[in-house]
């Protein structure tokens, strides 16, 4: 096996011809010492770098393979004036592009300065079904376009953390909690950019090779409409329009204002339906004005600041060096604003005036997002709940009022807030809360399944239904049951059974069997948070040398499968796995651990 297809990821990249200010070339060498700790064999083979049949273990012919494609070091302005000297190799003639885009991290905000201040884009690869994928690293030295390059009038040498982003390197835990966090995301249906492989070195540093049908952010786009470079923005719009028709992504009319209206359509609701999936599961991906943090057609990119929450932790903020972020319920005025800015945009396109942005603050299709955003936030309520799709249809169509009242009950639960207050993070601030909903969701349809009566509905006691909830450093002062929250109890409780009625009477006992069992899954005790990501991470990286690459990687793929909480899809680990004095299950048993303490945490 040769891998040929390896090699068209040399650098070459149409964008170089459409946005020809849009990027800044960089020359790379070969990082020497290179180690592969995850390889994504199913994405390999989606992009046709393997064979749809080959083995999904490593060789030394696809292990030097990779690190020939990615262990890349770029040679940045520090090692031009310095003249450093590297030993020719088989990348001496090829450039990488570093992109230009907007970022409200520095000072200017034009987008000339900033953009990739770490990465490379390695080219595209098209797979034999026609699709095509970019390809890009992360950890490959810092370029010219990072904040820390535009806070001193000197080039810094690769490396150097004197000045905020300064280095150009990742760390290790950092590409690797990215790489499984997105793969669990994918798999879970959620948008977003996959991870193919992350290469670590004796140093603690690691380069992430990601990918995605298309790389482009909206803040690609963004810094050409807000310095009204026509020409520029309307050549990078419709070469994202046409990348994602031949990709199949939608289908456009011919001409070009039907073309731009129509695409727009397509971004409104993707965009609401990402800020609302969010936030239903409780993920905090820092939206912002500028379209950095999420892919152009709304998916989550950039896992350095994404957090999975176990409960709504609807005031956690990021803490970026001197900035906070929004919260994760602020994250859908963000969102809605993205989609004002694109708004602007396309009149700037069709018009060739540009408007200003408080222009459109009252922009009917505004109010479209509202919609989608609802209507998505609804359907990922219920889909928490358990119900099937067809149920979850019935209910949006037809009892949107009963739906409305159980969501004012489900929200009063997730927003009570521990009586202490706020308190410091390790990476910001956060206001805890005192109840996981999920844990109500999972054990309540159970229970009522359980106590059935042929007449009338089991209730389950308020004090039991506030203890399930609870997180296990609440006190019992603050699980005291007020008259309001023993209300809220039954309330809840009965508006549930509502939404049971809802798919039908008859069938109630039935329907909530099923729910029972889908909610089971999707309310898995032992699921993911950030915490616990980052110790599992942790303990991957310390056993990656104890263990050869193939183990390691099958140990990695348990995870995320033991993560994909999706009905018909979820894989448990099981006792029988938690057992062995080989390193492979003790790798597997301390997972395990992690996730059992980590289970409640951010």
């Amino acid at each position: 096996m040769k891998y040929p297809n390896f090699n068209k990821l040399d650098g070459t990249h149409p964008w170089r011809e459409v946005s020809p200010e849009g990027f800044v070339d960089y020359p790379v060498r070969y990082r020497k010492g290179g180690k592969i700790l995850f390889f994504n064999f199913p994405l390999a083979r989606d992009l046709g770098l393997i064979s749809k049949n080959h083995p999904t273990r490593m060789n030394p012919k696809l292990y030097q393979k990779i690190l020939e494609t990615f262990s890349l070091q770029i040679l940045n302005e520090y090692d031009w004036i310095n003249r450093k000297r590297y030993p020719r190799d088989k990348y001496v003639n090829h450039l990488f592009m570093a992109t230009r885009y907007l970022q409200q991290q520095h000072k200017s905000r034009s987008g000339k300065t900033s953009g990739d201040g770490r990465s490379i884009w390695n080219g595209t690869i098209t797979n034999e079904n026609g699709m095509t994928f970019d390809v890009s690293s992360r950890g490959t030295g810092n370029t010219i376009l990072s904040p820390g390059a535009q806070l001193t009038s000197k080039p810094i040498p690769i490396g150097d953390n004197s000045l905020g982003y300064s280095s150009g390197l990742a760390d290790d835990d950092e590409m690797l909690g990215g790489a499984l966090m997105s793969e669990i995301f994918y798999q879970r249906g959620i948008p977003t950019e996959r991870t193919l492989a992350v290469i670590v070195y004796s140093d603690k540093t690691s380069i992430g090779v990601r990918t995605a049908p298309n790389l482009l952010r909206p803040a690609h786009l963004f810094r050409y409409l807000k310095s009204g470079q026509y020409k520029e923005l309307k050549a990078s719009y419709d070469y994202y329009l046409n990348r994602q028709e031949s990709n199949k992504v939608f289908k456009l009319p011919k001409t070009q204002n039907a073309r731009y209206r129509t695409a727009l359509k397509y971004l409104i609701r993707n965009h609401a339906k990402f800020a609302a999936l969010l936030e239903e599961e409780y993920i905090f991906n820092w939206l912002a004005w500028d379209g950095d943090n999420l892919l152009i057609d709304g998916a989550v990119l950039d896992y350095g600041s994404v957090r999975q929450f176990a409960a709504k932790h609807s005031k956690y903020r990021y803490l970026d060096v001197n900035r906070y972020s929004a919260s994760l319920t602020e994250q859908k005025r963000e969102s809605r604003y993205i989609i004002q800015t694109f708004l602007q945009m396309i009149d700037f396109l069709i018009t060739k005036k540009k408007k200003t942005i408080s222009h459109f603050a009252n922009d009917q299709q505004l109010v479209v997002f509202d919609q989608f955003y609802q209507q998505e936030s609804h359907k990922c309520m219920l889909w928490n709940m358990g119900f099937e799709p067809a149920h979850i249809n019935r209910i949006l169509k037809h009892h949107k009022n009963e739906l409305a009242i159980f969501r004012r009950e489900l929200s009063y639960f997730e927003d009570v807030k521990d009586p202490k207050g706020q308190e410091k993070v390790p990476d910001g601030i956060d206001h805890p809360p005192i109840f996981l909903v999920r844990n109500i969701l999972r054990v309540l349809p159970q229970y009522l399944y359980e106590h059935r009566k042929e007449k009338a509905w089991p209730i389950l006691p308020a004090d039991e239904f506030c203890r399930i909830m609870a997180k296990s450093y609440v006190d019992a002062a603050d699980l005291n049951l007020t008259p309001l929250r023993k209300k809220r109890a039954f309330e809840f409780q009965r508006r549930y059974m509502d939404l049971i009625y809802a798919v039908g009477k008859n069938r109630r006992w039935e329907t909530l069997k099923t729910i029972a069992q889908r909610s089971a899954v999707i309310n898995y005790k032992y699921r993911g948070t950030g915490d616990g990501l980052t110790w599992i991470t942790t303990e991957a990286i310390k056993a990656h040398n104890r263990l050869d690459q193939n183990a390691l990687q099958e140990v990695l793929d348990r995870y995320i499968k033991s993560q994909v909480l999706v009905p018909g899809k979820f894989e448990p680990i099981k006792d029988s796995e938690l057992k062995g004095r080989s390193h492979k299950a003790k790798l597997i048993r301390k997972m395990w651990e992690v996730l059992k303490e980590f289970n409640e945490s951010i």
